[in-house]
């Protein structure tokens, strides 16, 4: 908390508003930030625990152009924040990403947590560039997968009016974001900024997953969130590709090899199929490309 409180001293003077939300916590929390931060317009919510219930509340509470939002061992640099608006003005963008450094809660760097970022970020460098709808929906359903778009929110910026209009999803464990970005990703306009300047924080105390789980729950958060944009080319058979990977876990889990064998011969032809059928909307994407206009339909 204190490495989380100097780093927003250094930046507090960009905001309109600090809004913490507490989840009555006991362990002289609430006493460290009256101490330890000062801003003129500092609200405090305290309210029943719910990680994206206290997001939304606190949410809904804001005024500004943009929001910002971390939690307890988060940091951004100021620079970074700054970068962030500026980008995010540029593109008239509703939501603007970039990558983190994951850390303890000591903020050393874990090790191999780099592929945690999004899939959009790893796959570029250089200048900020902007998705426009739908194209955001298209890239996720058919090139990055699910996790391919927010990453850590600790990392991004979001229009304060769009995002207050869009309340995160609570049905879906730790992963309301993850849901909220394909419930909303055929009319986000997305600013991506290829650069580091913030961490997240991995306390020791968080479960983690395991593997066959995750991938349950992401599957259900698919299937039930990327299809409220609509029709989208491809999507039947993105969806038939997930279903079978399902099936593929399944036998492995129930020790069924000859149909495991089978629903991965399926999952693999599927999956080049999808891929084929995407090639010309992939090179045409590919040579739309320009800073801040990129992959605009």
């Amino acid at each position: 908390m204190e490495r989380h409180l100097a780093s927003v001293a250094k930046w507090s003077d960009l905001a309109d508003e600090i809004i913490i939300v507490d989840s009555r916590s006991t362990d002289g929390t609430l006493e460290m930030i009256r101490k330890g931060l000062r801003h003129p317009n500092l609200r405090i919510i305290e309210r029943d625990r719910g990680l994206y219930a206290s997001w939304n509340e606190g949410i809904a509470a804001t005024k500004g152009e943009w929001i910002y939002i971390s939690t307890a061992g988060d940091t951004i640099e100021r620079a970074q924040l700054l970068k962030l608006m500026i980008e995010g003005e540029k593109a008239e963008a509703d939501v603007v990403v970039s990558p983190c450094l994951f850390v303890d809660e000591g903020g050393k760097p874990l090790s191999g947590a780099g592929d945690r970022n999004p899939e959009i970020l790893r796959r570029s460098a250089g200048d900020s560039f902007l998705f426009a709808p739908p194209s955001v929906r298209d890239y996720i359903a058919l090139d990055a997968g699910i996790r391919g778009l927010l990453g850590s929110c600790a990392s991004d910026l979001f229009r304060g009016a769009f995002l207050r209009a869009r309340p995160f999803p609570t049905d879906y464990g730790t992963h309301g974001d993850t849901a909220w970005a394909l419930r909303h990703s055929h009319e986000i306009r997305l600013c991506v900024v290829p650069v580091i300047g913030s961490t997240f924080c991995r306390h020791a105390k968080e479960r983690e997953e395991p593997a066959a789980e995750l991938a349950d729950i992401l599957d259900r958060i698919y299937a039930a969130e990327i299809r409220s944009g609509g029709r989208l080319p491809g999507l039947s058979l993105s969806l038939m590709v997930r279903s079978w990977r399902g099936r593929r876990r399944y036998y492995a889990s129930t020790g069924s090899p000859c149909r495991g064998m089978l629903a991965t011969l399926a999952w693999l032809g599927l999956r080049v199929v999808l891929a084929v059928s995407q090639i010309p909307r992939k090179i045409r994407l590919r040579h739309a490309g320009k800073p801040l206009v990129s992959h605009e339909k």
